[in-house]
């Protein structure tokens, strides 16, 4: 399977919160890296999503470009959603946010084992008016 078809995969899987299909599309040793945080596993980073969900029900990635050499392949795009639920103790503004991100997954055997993530926090933040 080409891994930029296993990036699409893991991005609609995330983005429909179907965490026991995402569980079955990375290693169990998934090495999840999000900006400058120490890496965690799988569980801790269901936690993470699933407080972007809480925010942004109907949050999705709309990815832009796909770049693959190897076993990596970088993901550039938008998270986009609409603030209807409490995100980082901010009530909901109901305002729609769209922010930069780009991913970084290494693949092998067809699974994600690790990892790397940036979104515009700050960008976010702002669109829903925590600033």
């Amino acid at each position: 399977m080409d891994i930029r078809e296993v990036a699409r995969t893991f991005y609609a899987t995330i983005d429909t919160q179907d965490w026991d299909k995402l569980a079955s599309l990375v290693s169990p040793d998934l090495a999840v890296h999000l900006a400058s945080a120490n890496p965690i596993g799988f569980d801790d980073w269901r936690k993470s999503l699933t407080e972007f969900f809480v925010g942004f029900p109907d949050g999705h990635h709309v990815i832009d470009d796909y770049v693959s050499e190897a076993d990596k392949v970088v993901t550039r795009g938008r998270f986009q959603g609409t603030h209807t639920g409490i995100f980082h103790g901010v009530e909901p503004s109901g305002n729609c946010v769209s922010v930069g991100v780009i991913n970084i997954d290494r693949v092998e055997n067809g699974i994600v084992v690790e990892h790397f993530g940036q979104l515009d926090g700050l960008g976010l933040m702002h669109q829903i008016g925590a600033f």
